[in-house]
């Protein structure tokens, strides 16, 4: 994903691009009758695949996160044949991992702030999305870090962790969420568009073309 702009710079700025990686937009759907486990997750309000739990990030977890992080990043440049466009990707990187994903853990333990967990029954974190504030527009999200590990994709596991943040957002009295991704990430902006969210601008992280999208709340 690609970084929170900083204030007052243009969308053309670096560092205005926001990571998201090439992930499914199919539904999970479980049955009581198919997976005891399944009825169990729903009973509490877990929509998750059976043997999947989300929860908040823990100042224990901030490594396992960085390396979830890291691997996106690195799928997203070896699909490029561009030299430039992955150098800038590695920059993009780097830059995240002395900002916020630096620890994670206490950069979003703040008001307003939240960031989610998918952990497997091995205790593995396979997933992971965050809420984060928009610089530039005090009360708008900035939904961010969305990674979802390639054996658990194609199970509605995105699809879950935007709609977890969406829910929070709109608890929180926020009227709208916004994103960033990038040409790199075909897949990730057919989920947004499927899930309602709409181009709001475009601009350029060096040679990368970078997609701005939002999604108001109804009052």
């Amino acid at each position: 994903m690609f970084c929170q702009p900083a204030p007052r710079r243009p969308l053309a700025a670096k560092r205005y691009i926001y990571r998201m990686p090439d992930v499914s937009d199919t539904q999970y759907n479980a049955t009581p009758a198919r997976d005891a486990s399944a009825a169990r997750s729903h009973a509490s309000g877990n929509f998750f695949p059976p043997g999947l739990s989300v929860r908040a990030i823990r100042p224990t977890d901030n490594e396992a996160v960085r390396a979830l992080f890291i691997q996106g990043q690195n799928e997203i440049a070896a699909g490029s044949d561009n030299i430039k466009l992955r150098i800038s990707v590695k920059e993009y990187t780097d830059s995240c991992l002395h900002e916020d994903m630096e620890r994670p853990s206490v950069h979003y333990s703040k008001p307003g702030r939240k960031f989610w967990v998918l952990e497997s029954q091995e205790r593995k974190i396979v997933a992971m999305c965050a809420l984060d504030d928009h610089l530039s527009e005090p009360g708008i999200g900035l939904l961010r870090r969305l990674v979802v590990a390639p054996q658990f994709r194609r199970k509605g596991v995105a699809r879950l962790l935007v709609q977890r943040t969406e829910q929070y957002a709109m608890k929180q009295g926020r009227p709208g969420i916004r994103l960033f991704t990038s040409e790199l990430q075909p897949g990730a902006r057919a989920l947004y568009e499927s899930l309602g969210y709409k181009l709001r601008s475009t601009g350029k992280f060096g040679p990368i073309t970078v997609f701005e999208y939002e999604k108001p709340f109804r009052s």
